[in-house]
């Protein structure tokens, strides 16, 4: 049987990178794909980060589409996150406690009392917002000492507890391992330690050899539970989960999308599964709202470590014309979002059901338009620009400017 660009079958890596509640939008993406008989005999190597992770888990266990999208489709009905009251309530205690203290103290230390009164001055409208304006501006600059104070004296270091979502986990690999089926499987997460990429890898008997000289792979037996569950645990909202010896928490910060493993673990084409809509050629037109700010603030942080794994693919694919020991691998251009209501501000983190049928919808979408297109491969070399000069109007020259001597 041939492969999608017409040379012998070789092993099909699946690359899912993370994205929060967007993990809907690859079950339906992973769903379409295995209805075309190119893609039919499915990935033989998966790699993932965070929600990518719990899907290639799903994907490499032998679990359905359908039973993907009922794993996403109960975390929407009943999501297995609890805050965490204990957080809340340290904060809040802190925070009563320095609006107590700190106007108090100003009667001993009048320097304080005085920098507070300066801030003042800058917010004397009445608009909403001003007090808190204010005092952001005097913590800020004047007593940032106490935003440290403040921190330290929360002893919680997470929002939201993630016991019910583990025993989710386990509940649908049927224990506390993932049953990989014949399949290798890399889970990507971060040392919160160090800092450090750890990828925990598992399955394809004679691939991964060689790996065990890489300093950030760590060969198990089996991929756990815990190790899914570390990959997905975004910093400072769930808790670091502590796996082998070390604290482990969300890989997206490092590795978002990772080819790597794939490629190591013998795969011949790859096919990544992005959950970032195409960014959008703006100019210099400002944000509509914060809300935009922050999603292209994620989304460009995501698009940035992606592009960085196609050049190091690009290095490689490079070298094997040079070196023996290295092989071409095909990547084909990533299947992504449109530019789709479901997608906007705050969707990394909204697990409402609607929304989450909207995106698994749009991954079927998705992935039919990029299958009637080729698939294209990802030659990572795009057509270089036409070169043009811009011309930056410089600001009008100030009449009290200095003068050159």
């Amino acid at each position: 049987m041939a492969g999608w660009d017409g040379k012998p079958e070789g092993r099909l890596g699946l690359v899912l990178s993370g994205g929060g509640a967007r993990g809907a939008f690859q079950v339906g993406v992973y769903e379409r794909l295995l209805e075309d008989p190119r893609f039919a005999r499915g990935p033989a190597v998966l790699s993932g980060t965070s929600a990518g992770a719990i899907n290639a888990a799903l994907i490499a266990a032998g679990r359905s589409p359908e039973e993907l999208w009922r794993f996403w489709r109960r975390l929407a009905e009943d999501p297995p996150a609890v805050a965490n009251a204990r957080f809340f309530e340290s904060l809040v205690r802190e925070l009563l406690r320095l609006g107590v203290v700190e106007p108090l103290g100003w009667w001993r230390v009048r320097e304080r009392l005085v920098a507070f009164l300066r801030h003042a001055r800058r917010h004397v409208a009445l608009r909403l917002g001003s007090l808190l304006a204010l005092w952001a501006e005097y913590l800020v600059t004047a007593r940032f000492d106490l935003a440290s104070h403040l921190l330290e004296r929360i002893r919680e270091a997470h929002l939201a507890d993630t016991t019910r979502l583990r025993a989710r986990l386990v509940e649908a690999f049927g224990g506390e391992q993932v049953p990989l089926r014949g399949r290798a499987l890399a889970v990507n997460a971060v040392d919160a330690h160090t800092g450090a990429i750890v990828r925990y890898v598992a399955g394809g008997a004679g691939t991964v050899k060689d790996l065990s000289r890489q300093p950030d792979y760590v060969l198990v037996d089996a991929i756990t539970v815990d190790m899914v569950l570390a990959s997905a645990s975004i910093p400072l909202l769930f808790p670091a989960v502590p796996v082998g010896g070390r604290l482990l928490w969300d890989g997206g910060l490092l590795v978002n999308t990772p080819l790597a493993p794939v490629v190591d673990l013998g795969a011949d084409e790859i096919v990544t599964i992005l959950v970032t809509p195409r960014p959008r050629a703006r100019g210099d037109a400002p944000f509509a709202n914060l809300g935009e700010a922050i999603e292209r603030t994620v989304d460009g942080f995501l698009e940035n470590a992606y592009n960085v794994d196609r050049k190091l693919l690009l290095a490689r694919n490079r070298l094997a014309s040079l070196e023996p020991h290295y092989r071409t691998v095909t990547l084909f251009e990533a299947v992504r979002p449109g530019d789709e209501r479901c997608f906007r501000a705050g969707s990394y983190v909204y697990f409402a059901p609607e929304v989450l049928a909207e995106m698994r919808a749009a991954g079927r979408r998705a992935a039919a338009a990029w299958l009637a297109e080729g698939p294209r491969v990802d030659h990572l070399e795009p057509p270089p620009p036409a070169r043009t000069i811009v011309h930056i109007p410089l600001p009008p020259r100030r009449r009290d400017a200095l003068q050159p001597v």
